[in-house]
């Protein structure tokens, strides 16, 4: 595997150069953004670890700069979890990046293999992804495209969307949730991998994209229709029979904790017919086996076109599994939402008139 390192510390590039060539990786450095854009002319890795602040262009501006001419895997590297660094690396996860992860500090920090180990499996992982720079084309999903499948799905009276999105979910949720109208008639509920420490600031960011509110979900809450509930790290997020929340942490499933897989077993289990499961962009098959308890307990089963996905392993793993009602590019995704909670607010208004 050869690595390109951009970094503006010295001491990152040296620890980050010794951990990859130990690996057996070919590395080379760069210490600022408009460095990295030469040795590019020269040097075609096979992946990239981009640092979060650098002297010029910082890792959002430089990630969005090297997608624009060449299709190479980058990973984000920040640092630290705080506000400002995140609120770059989420720009950078906007732009392409496609995983955000804590930068490992010295060999002295307790973490400091677990980190390691992180950072070379995320590598492993996202180096297989086959970069496809894509034109998203628009949705013509309406409500008269599907007037069965609507009015069959309202008539159901869904109390519950659960979401599963990985590497590239955000730019997918993105589209999703400007297309989405704000008033949403019932509580949506987002299992997102992404690297413990930048939740927050991934529901801030996701707070600057629509009206609807963006909430970290709690343990024993009754989640709020209209509301987008995110899954806390470090927890398996799941549903008592109550359908209040339940926050478990139980060990990993397909390596990752939350995982969207838990949430749909439990949300098939307490919702039934009563929900809509949808499955987004990502790296593996997380979420596939629960999307098809769901659709085998009559809930609608939604999956991203992954023609659409900047990541398709998930979608595919769905579709595979013969999980899906319905493949949409999540503009469609939304344009369908829409089309059922209007058509559940008319026969509710016209049975209020009777």
């Amino acid at each position: 595997m050869r690595v390109l390192v951009v970094d503006d510390s010295p001491v990152s590039r040296m620890l980050l150069r010794a951990v990859l060539e130990g690996e057996g990786y070919e590395v080379r450095e760069a210490s600022t953004g408009a460095e990295a854009l030469q040795v590019l002319t020269g040097f075609m890795p096979d992946i990239i670890t981009m640092d979060v602040h650098m002297p010029g262009m910082d890792g959002y501006e430089t990630t969005e700069r090297i997608l624009e001419h060449y299709a190479l895997p980058v990973v984000i590297l920040s640092a630290s979890v705080n506000h400002q660094a995140s609120v770059t690396a989420m720009r950078a996860l906007e732009a392409g990046a496609l995983a955000v992860l804590e930068k490992p500090a010295g060999p002295t920090a307790s973490d400091f293999e677990e980190r390691i180990e992180e950072l070379l499996r995320t590598l492993r992982s996202m180096v297989q992804v086959k970069i496809v720079r894509r034109k998203r084309r628009p949705s013509e999903m309406s409500s008269a495209d599907t007037p069965p499948l609507v009015a069959q799905t309202a008539a159901c009276a869904p109390q519950l969307v659960a979401i599963s999105a990985s590497a590239g979910g955000p730019l997918a949720i993105k589209a999703l949730l400007q297309s989405l109208a704000p008033q949403q008639p019932w509580p949506l509920v987002l299992v997102q991998h992404i690297a413990p420490g930048f939740l927050p600031s991934f529901r801030d960011w996701l707070a600057t994209l629509t009206p609807i509110p963006i909430v970290i979900a709690e343990r024993g809450q009754r989640l709020a229709p209209g509301a987008l509930h995110l899954a806390p790290d470090g927890h398996h997020l799941g549903f008592a029979a109550n359908r209040s929340v339940i926050l478990d942490d139980a060990p990993p499933e397909e390596h990752v904790r939350p995982a969207a897989n838990y949430l749909f077993r439990s949300v098939a289990r307490h919702f039934g017919k009563q929900a809509i499961g949808i499955q987004m962009s990502g790296m593996g098959r997380d979420g596939a086996q629960g999307l098809a308890e769901m659709c085998q307990a009559g809930a609608l089963t939604l999956v991203q076109e992954p023609g659409t996905a900047v990541i398709d392993s998930m979608p595919k793993a769905a579709i595979g599994l013969q999980a899906a009602r319905q493949v949409l590019p999540p503009e469609g995704i939304a344009d369908l939402l829409n089309a059922i909670a209007t058509h559940m607010a008319a026969v509710n208004g016209s049975n209020g008139r009777e």
